[in-house]
């Protein structure tokens, strides 16, 4: 049984972060807060975003996907090209900065699992959290 609950290395459904008052630094080194959701759909090849965007301009929504390529998985790695950035109309944040990684960039994602669907996240080794199978 223990087998059966600690094999799985990656989530198998999408697999989802709750970002609460996160504190970062944009690609043109300005410091902005970031509460929203970060869904992994690996299945889909797909992180999707989805939050407010906090600078001290204000306050705005963003709301973006990235589509992954060339993807593979070795162990509890999961790697792989972005090959595109789709923003929403409704996005409102003006720098179209890159949440992760870039267009044509690699984009590398460590996972660790911390019990049955929930899973300790690395993306590019800057971003850790924590994500739960829906």
């Amino acid at each position: 049984m223990v087998k059966v609950i600690f094999g799985q290395k990656i989530p198998l459904t999408p697999c989802t972060m709750v970002v609460s008052d996160g504190k970062f630094i944009n690609d043109n080194y300005k410091r902005y807060q970031f509460n929203g959701v970060v869904t992994l759909w690996l299945k889909n090849n797909m992180i999707t975003v989805f939050g407010v965007y906090e600078t001290n301009e204000g306050k705005k929504k963003l709301t973006r996907n990235l589509l992954l390529d060339h993807v593979k998985t070795e162990g509890n790695i999961v790697t792989g090209t972005v090959k595109s950035i789709n923003i929403s109309p409704s996005d409102q944040v003006d720098d179209n900065g890159n949440f992760f990684s870039a267009k044509d960039e690699r984009l590398n994602i460590h996972f660790k699992k911390i019990k049955k669907g929930e899973y300790l996240v690395m993306i590019n080794n800057n971003w850790i959290s924590s994500c739960k199978e829906n």
